[in-house]
Parts: structure tokens; C-alpha cells; sequence
């Protein structure tokens, strides 16, 4: 067997980084009653990147069946809503999504980069005349709005 030798350099550390993201509100932005055809609603969420890192952001709606309703109804009314989905309403105004609840998955594709240390996120719900027909009378939905950080 051959000799070998050991040297000793100590003490070295290295740091690792966390991602964070606030929202505010963290309450539900969309409690809808009574809608029908031409409905409409908004609501802005603030996201806050608090780490030291640059971060793309997705949106994505988690949607299921409301109290009392079957997920085959929450499928149904999430293909009718429209959402649309719009960063630094006001300022940049960039559209991230715009189509059905049911499609509002890791949206924009690419993430949007959170350049500030914080941005408006604008949500726009609606149910349009023409996707407001007999088969989704009482019918209601709960979803939850998703974002998630992805460091750059």
C-alpha cells in the first residue's frame, strides 16, 4: 500500500441563498355572488421578493368544486370564466394570460422577472354572455391563485 498524507485547510463556509416571495393580500381577492352573463371583477395582488435574488414568477390557478358542487361543475365553470392576468397594471401594463380559469397554469411561459423588489399583479374575472347558458345555473367554484419563484 502506498504512503499518503493529509493537510487540513479549516473553517471554510459557504451560504445558500433562500428564495422568499410575499403576497398582499393573502386573503381571497374574489368572493363573487349572483353572477351571470357580463359579470365582471378585479383584484391586484402585490408580490414581494424579499431574498437577495433575482426571480422569475408563474401564475396558476388551483380551481375545485366549491361547497356542495361536484368537480364535474367546477370544470364546466372553469372553462366558462375568463381570467386575464396583467403585471405592473398602471405602469409596464404587460398581459402574462388572458383565456379560461381552467387554463391559467405557469403562466407567461417564460415567467416574468420580478425586477423591483415588489409589483402589482392585476386579476380580471369574468363570465361572458356567451358562456353564460342554462348548464351552469347554481353552479359554483373556489380556486386558489398560485405563484410560484424560480430563482433567474
Amino acid at each position: 500500500m502506498p504512503f499518503t498524507v493529509q493537510q487540513l485547510n479549516d473553517d471554510n463556509t459557504v451560504g445558500i441563498a433562500q428564495l422568499t416571495l410575499g403576497i398582499n393580500p393573502a386573503a381571497a381577492i374574489f368572493t363573487e355572488t349572483d353572477w351571470s352573463g357580463g359579470s365582471t371583477a378585479t383584484g391586484i395582488i402585490n408580490l414581494e421578493n424579499t431574498s437577495a435574488l433575482d426571480v422569475n414568477y408563474f401564475v396558476s390557478a388551483d380551481w375545485y368544486a366549491a361547497a356542495g358542487g361536484t368537480p364535474q361543475d367546477a370544470r364546466i365553470l372553469a372553462e366558462r370564466l375568463e381570467i386575464t392576468v396583467t403585471a405592473d397594471p398602471g405602469g409596464a401594463n404587460e398581459e402574462l394570460y388572458s383565456g379560461s380559469l381552467a387554463g391559467l397554469i405557469q403562466q407567461p411561459p417564460a415567467g416574468r422577472l420580478l425586477a423591483a423588489a415588489n409589483e402589482d399583479v392585476e386579476f380580471e374575472l369574468s363570465l361572458p354572455d356567451a358562456n353564460a347558458t342554462d348548464l351552469i345555473q347554481g353552479m359554483a367554484i373556489e380556486f386558489d391563485l398560485v405563484f410560484v419563484a424560480v430563482e433567474v
